[in-house]
């Protein structure tokens, strides 16, 4: 009697694949489909496909999902067109081929190839897999010997950067954008005057320049209100005055792949890069380019010459209430009867350092001041929990879990009358096969009520398996409850907030812009914790 198989039938079509009809995804479902149809005690759980994957990594999302089902057992048949379109990577796909998959006892049938493990080992598979890794290999240096002619021969690999577009009649080449390359010049003009790149983002923000994102999408009459770049920021003017494209210079192949197994991208050494002059037409003359790089240069050794860089206590911690972004850490003088004689430490919003003031706010705060208020926050929390530990456990855990914690009882009753039924229907299957033998009920009867109990089992045991993982993430949400409490306890005598109690304790920080209400200066500063969220009762300044 054959044996029933839950069937993943997986189906991959690369970008070079696409130019083929005969690889196509609907062609590879149809071959896949009637070979289900035929095959006796086969039944298709479920299609996976990855449309546009490349074989040379295995971490493609239906894929990933097909595995996983394979190793909760809801999938026992791994069924492809043929081995390359489970992987081309040699060394990764024997490790599934060869000892994951035999381990969970999924069997696997690769059709165009005439594998099929449930036959037995297979001599052949390894072979199989060795040459299709050589394809990838082979294709990969192909493209690798290409795209190096073309950098040498000065031919632009990737996007037009702001300020050139493509020639029409030779996509590789270059012409200028004349739109573009005014604000690029003008950008050059005003860092040569030594204004500063705030100033200049600033500048051109209040004059409603496009940045390069929104501009390529404007040239395309594409909606751009989803993007980020929406404004000027100083890393884009940054950016703008290194490269050496703007004086015709192209410099290439910057980035590598580790390898065609591992699609990683690295930096090149310096020179390894393919660099060409004159190879695009210029936007700026050298004259300027100089003189500006000089600049940047004098401004680098200046910032060098400085206090060596150190991590501030809260860096990571502090973001912007309105427009979500990092705050950023600088020092500012503290002066004594006009005498510079030590600093304060500051926080300021990201957005507004870059894009000038021209969006969002400064939300600045004092280092000291924050530390004042954790501290305190930390103080309110210890007191509250000595008072009544049981109404804050009590507290925390209905606001984590909510109706959860409420219907615990109907879950759990759930969950046992599941795994009662799937015990019962075990029993109905194997009296099933007993008929069967004996002759009690013919094939076709015997397939199709084996089908439905299949279906019926999958049904109870994915509804199962969620009411466990829920019932694990209820578990979890406690232990981190207890967790926090105890942390908070151990700190309740803190006299001074560290970076350890910082890392333990908080997620983040929510630092809002100050106000005056009623003639007085107010700031709201949400304070998130780790593991239990955002208490009631925010620090206010």
């Amino acid at each position: 009697m054959d044996r029933l198989f839950n069937v993943g039938a997986y189906i991959r079509l690369s970008v070079e694949d696409a130019a083929y009809d005969s690889d196509s995804v609907e062609h590879q479902r149809e071959m896949l489909s009637k070979f289900i149809d035929i095959m006796p005690g086969w039944v298709l759980h479920k299609f996976y496909i990855d449309n546009g994957f490349s074989g040379s990594t295995f971490d493609r999302p239906a894929f990933q999902e097909m595995m996983r089902d394979v190793r909760e057992g809801r999938v026992t048949l791994l069924l492809v067109k043929d081995l390359s379109r489970f992987g081309r990577n040699y060394l990764e796909a024997g490790r599934y081929l060869e000892e994951e998959l035999p381990a969970l006892g999924c069997r696997f049938v690769a059709l165009g190839d005439n594998v099929d493990t449930g036959s037995g080992e297979n001599d052949i598979i390894p072979f199989l897999n060795a040459m299709n890794d050589f394809y990838l290999k082979n294709l990969s240096d192909r493209i690798r010997s290409v795209l190096h002619a073309k950098a040498q021969d000065g031919q632009k690999l990737g996007i037009a950067p702001y300020g050139y577009r493509r020639d029409p009649e030779h996509h590789n080449r270059l012409l200028v954008d004349e739109c573009a390359a005014d604000v690029v010049r003008r950008i050059f003009e005003m860092r040569a005057k030594g204004t500063g790149y705030p100033t200049i983002s600033k500048t051109l923000n209040l004059e409603g320049v496009l940045p390069p994102r929104r501009y390529y999408f404007a040239q395309r009459g594409w909606d751009d209100s989803e993007i980020r770049g929406r404004q000027w920021i100083t890393s884009t003017v940054s950016m703008i005055l290194r490269r050496e494209i703007y004086i015709g210079t192209a410099e290439q192949l910057v980035n590598k792949v580790i390898s065609y197994r591992n699609q990683r991208q690295i930096k090149r050494p310096v020179e390894e890069r393919v660099r060409v002059e004159n190879a695009f037409p210029a936007i700026v003359d050298r004259e300027i380019w100089d003189a500006v790089q000089e600049i940047n240069r004098q401004a680098k050794a200046k910032s060098s010459n400085r206090r060596k860089p150190r991590r501030s206590l809260f860096s990571g911690l502090l973001v912007c209430a309105d427009c979500g972004v990092a705050l950023t850490h600088f020092y500012a003088p503290r002066t004594c009867n006009g005498d510079k004689h030590s600093e304060y430490s500051n926080y300021q919003c990201r957005t507004f350092q870059a894009t000038g003031g021209v969006a969002c706010s400064k939300h600045y705060i004092r280092e000291a001041i924050l530390k004042k208020l954790v501290l305190s926050y930390i103080h309110q929390l210890a007191e509250q929990i000595t008072l009544d530990e049981d109404a804050m456990v009590q507290s925390l855990t209905m606001r984590m879990l909510g109706d959860r914690a409420a219907s615990k009882k109907e879950s759990d009753q759930e969950r046992k009358l599941l795994r009662q039924q799937l015990q019962k229907l075990d029993a109905a299957a194997a009296q099933l096969y007993e008929d069967r033998l004996i002759g009690l009920v013919s094939e076709s009867e015997f397939l199709n009520a084996l089908q439905k109990r299949e279906a019926d089992r999958l049904e109870k045991e994915q509804r199962l398996s969620l009411l466990e993982q829920s019932e694990e993430e209820a578990a979890a949400k406690l232990a981190d409850v207890q967790l926090w409490i105890r942390l908070i306890r151990e700190r309740s005598s803190l006299e001074d907030v560290d970076r350890e109690t910082l890392e333990a304790l908080v997620e983040r920080i929510e630092i809002g812009e100050r106000q005056v209400i009623d003639g007085e200066k107010r700031q709201d500063i949400r304070v998130v914790c780790k593991f239990v969220g955002c208490l009631e009762g925010g620090v206010e300044k």
